[in-house]
């Protein structure tokens, strides 16, 4: 019964939230595409925090970042559970430092969100190929050097059974240790809360805290190919217990 009676309020948030997404995205649409076609992603990172921020504000996502000194000197690599596309935006939020986001392929079809990914300012990693994956693995290594962090999701997707994850990919351990550059665990015990995947009508949502932990950083210096599946073991266990503590069975 109260299914029913929360029915009508979360498609009415729902609809409120995509509004203030798209109406403020489309908004600063031509400012980012110029902002990209002169090179200058730094100032483009600086307007997406402000949009989100934007969004946080209009549609009562509150952010309540804890351990925000953890963060080392850039470079680094954040590693992060995947329950929400709100994972995306509240990041912008939670790392301090310039940072590119390795996503999916098919994010080159969105709208608005498409031209940070045809600029090269995010890296994107086609499933299935392994000459894309190939580029992309060079491109991420180059950003390393040249001091951009980046954020990985390993799980590569939401999984269909939030907030339980699914099995780290390798990916972004090996690159790290390869990198010689620390691993950043973050974990969002609610977003999937707030914002779930699913349904327009049925996957549940509403405004409300949105916690994001941040753990100190593993050091991969002296680490070799022997210590991929640790690491990324370590990094599972971290962001399953705090998933554990915030009472998500």
């Amino acid at each position: 019964m109260m299914e029913i009676i929360k029915r009508p309020f979360i498609v009415l948030w729902k609809t409120w939230f995509f509004l203030m997404f798209l109406i403020s995205g489309l908004v600063l649409f031509l400012i980012f595409k110029w902002y990209l076609h002169k090179g200058k992603n730094k100032q483009s990172l600086t307007l997406l925090r402000r949009w989100g921020i934007f969004v946080q504000y209009t549609t009562g996502i509150i952010l309540r970042t804890k351990g925000r000194k953890n963060f080392p000197k850039a470079p680094y690599i954040v590693v992060s559970n995947h329950s929400s596309y709100l994972d995306i935006v509240l990041m912008f939020s939670v790392v301090p430092d310039y940072f590119a986001f390795l996503g999916k392929a098919e994010l080159e079809n969105w709208p608005i969100v498409n031209i940070f990914f045809k600029s090269g300012m995010q890296i994107s990693v086609p499933r299935g190929s392994r000459k894309g994956s190939h580029e992309a693995y060079t491109k991420s290594k180059k950003a390393l050097e040249e001091g951009t962090s980046l954020v990985i999701f390993p799980e590569a997707t939401i999984p269909t059974h939030v907030p339980r994850m699914k099995s780290f990919k390798n990916g972004a351990f090996k690159l790290a240790i390869e990198s010689g550059v620390p691993i950043v665990p973050i974990c969002f015990p609610y977003n999937y809360k707030r914002m779930m995947n699913g349904g327009f009508l049925k996957a549940i949502a509403s405004p409300g805290l949105a916690p994001a932990l941040v753990h100190s950083p593993i050091e991969t210096t002296g680490m070799s190919e022997e210590d991929i599946v640790p690491l990324r073991q370590q990094v599972f266990k971290i962001i399953e217990k705090d998933l554990n503590s915030y009472g998500n069975k």
